[in-house]
């Protein structure tokens, strides 16, 4: 592979295919899985995701299954399933989330709907898609009419026109870079990187502001850090929610 992103998009494409194709007639949406924040739906997914990647030879960071090495430099950040509570209960809001970064620098991204399948992608310098067609957020400046998404609870002093709790940080990303919404801000900075790695990059390639929310680095391969992604349609909206 490239480092310029030729042909990863094809490589997550392929792990999305399988699954969606893994999920197909499952049956056991409620079951937990190994762990308290785990589903089972998480780990069936995940071991579709690691048998396509693995066979590519390639280094994984899973938030199911930790970090598995590759020979080269480069590494797919997995969230099989971002939403996978959403999943749980019905609500049809969730969607796989895969980034690959070389060293620790993004090279491409694929963020899938779960259900309706409408795909987003990007790779470093060559813009960002929906379905193959090129986005670009709301350009929105002000709080005056923004609608944003959140993780967390919101309280009455976000200087915003309204938001939405959505469940899934991938789509939520995706929404600001294609303009649905105008911003993004999670409230307690409690995301692992596998929720968040693909969204930034295809907010990044769309033209949307990036940053995190105590000035961190967004990118790391750390199973147990979390950081506090912020996106936003410009930087003037970006500086109104950070205060």
């Amino acid at each position: 592979m490239n480092s310029d992103g030729t042909g990863w998009v094809e490589l997550l494409r392929s792990t999305a295919d399988s699954v969606i194709a893994a999920l197909d007639g499952f049956d056991r949406w409620r079951d937990g899985g190994d762990r308290p924040d785990q589903y089972a739906l998480d780990q069936v997914a995940d071991a579709a995701a690691l048998g396509v990647l693995e066979a590519a030879g390639v280094g994984v960071l899973s938030e199911e299954s930790g970090l598995r090495a590759g020979p080269g430099s480069e590494t797919v950040i997995v969230d099989p399933v971002d939403g996978s509570t959403n999943a749980s209960r019905g609500i049809p809001h969730y969607c796989i989330s895969l980034c690959v970064v070389d060293g620790l620098t993004p090279v491409a991204g694929l963020v899938r709907h779960l259900v309706t399948g409408e795909e987003f992608t990007a790779t470093v310098g060559g813009g960002a898609q929906r379905n193959g067609a090129p986005i670009r957020p709301s350009g929105q400046t002000t709080g005056e009419r923004a609608v944003i998404g959140v993780s967390g609870r919101p309280g009455a002093d976000l200087p915003v026109w309204q938001v939405r709790v959505l469940g899934s940080a991938a789509l939520d990303l995706c929404a600001v870079a294609c303009g649905r919404l105008d911003a993004y801000i999670d409230l307690n900075s409690n995301h692992g990187v596998w929720d968040y790695a693909a969204g930034i990059l295809i907010c990044d390639e769309a033209g949307a502001w990036t940053g995190e929310a105590d000035g961190r680095e967004l990118f790391h391969l750390s199973h147990s850090e979390r950081r506090g992604p912020v996106a936003a349609s410009t930087p003037e909206l970006a500086a109104l929610l950070r205060g």
